[in-house]
């Protein structure tokens, strides 16, 4: 589809496609039936990520049907979901971008309810319960009471794309778990002191949550990305350490220890062929990580007693917390 540039395309809805042909035509139905609002004022985009099931497929077919005026796909080579994400908004033409995953739907008035919140100096509108003000706050308000209250995914939010071009914020490619964190959070730098997010209650994103039994598969390197994530975000947040509150810096430090703990206890209870190498080096990094993220004053006491207990039998003998963890999960 050819976007004309006269059209008020107010916007962009990117959905990032990888092996989702059972899931993406009711995505794709529940964006294309959007009420109170015209076809001539958003765009979907649909990003087939080299696709082998047939979704690329089903994106052409679907962008040729009778709903598919303003539906534009691309494909691509397998890359990952990161990627797929910022090829999409290379190519965006409205103000706002919208993310939505290939397995997940929408109601029919949630483009038209985040919109009604969104004026000329809105840079974000986000539908979380993590916070909520009748007022639009900062950057760096919305970095301690929003992302670091468990608000680190894309989705829910209507996002100004000028915004993301202007500072250059892209989803980071490689990582495979946590590129949402670190998108926002260079987002929320990049608006600093400035008052233009407003948030808003949940409303009509439906998140399918996809049981996949990682836990119950064979520990993949990709795991560690956690880890990587979490120590990325502790520095972009020692980067603006004088704008935001000591306290952040302990949310983050916890944030750590317990995605630390997640990946040790992923290790731990792992079944089918392991691969020792892989599983000590995932031990070792994550010991490191707490170890690091315990210089920060104060967040020992943050993390919730549990996570102390591990913390403390992990210093005690790592490979006895294993077997203990494996037998207790077992």
């Amino acid at each position: 589809m050819s976007i004309d540039p006269a059209k008020n395309l107010m916007v962009s809805i990117i959905i990032p496609v990888y092996q989702a042909k059972d899931t993406l035509r009711e995505c794709v139905e529940s964006c294309v039936c959007q009420q109170k609002i015209s076809k001539e004022e958003y765009e979907i985009i649909l990003v087939d990520d080299g696709s082998s099931d047939g979704s690329g497929e089903l994106c052409d077919e679907l962008s040729n049907g009778d709903d598919g005026e303003n539906l534009r796909v691309i494909h691509t080579t397998n890359h990952g979901v990161s990627h797929a994400r910022n090829a999409g908004i290379d190519i965006a033409k409205g103000r706002f971008l919208a993310f939505v995953d290939s397995d997940d739907e929408v109601g029919e008035n949630y483009i038209a309810n985040l919109l009604k919140y969104a004026d000329e100096s809105t840079t974000l509108v986000d539908e979380t319960d993590s916070f909520s003000s009748t007022q639009k706050i900062s950057g760096y308000q919305y970095i301690e009471e929003s992302i670091l209250n468990k608000n680190t995914h894309v989705w829910g939010k209507l996002i100004d794309r000028e915004t993301v071009n202007e500072g250059r914020i892209r989803f980071p490619e490689g990582l495979t778990i946590g590129e949402d964190l670190l998108f926002l959070l260079d987002l929320a730098i990049f608006i600093g002191k400035n008052r233009s997010i407003r948030c808003i209650p949940e409303g009509d994103y439906f998140y399918n949550v996809n049981e996949n039994g990682a836990m119950l598969s064979s520990f993949k390197k990709s795991y560690l990305d956690q880890l990587t994530c979490w120590s990325t975000a502790r520095e972009k947040l020692e980067s603006i350490k004088g704008f935001i509150s000591p306290y952040a810096l302990v949310t983050a430090a916890a944030s750590q220890i317990s995605t630390a703990l997640l990946v040790i206890g992923k290790v731990a209870t792992q079944s089918g062929t392991r691969d020792e190498e892989l599983d000590n080096l995932a031990v070792t990094e994550s010991m490191k990580r707490i170890n690091s993220a315990l210089k920060v004053r104060g967040a020992f006491a943050a993390i919730e007693m549990g996570h102390k207990i591990k913390v403390i039998m992990l210093k005690i003998s790592p490979d006895l917390y294993l077997k203990l963890y494996a037998r207790h999960k077992g």
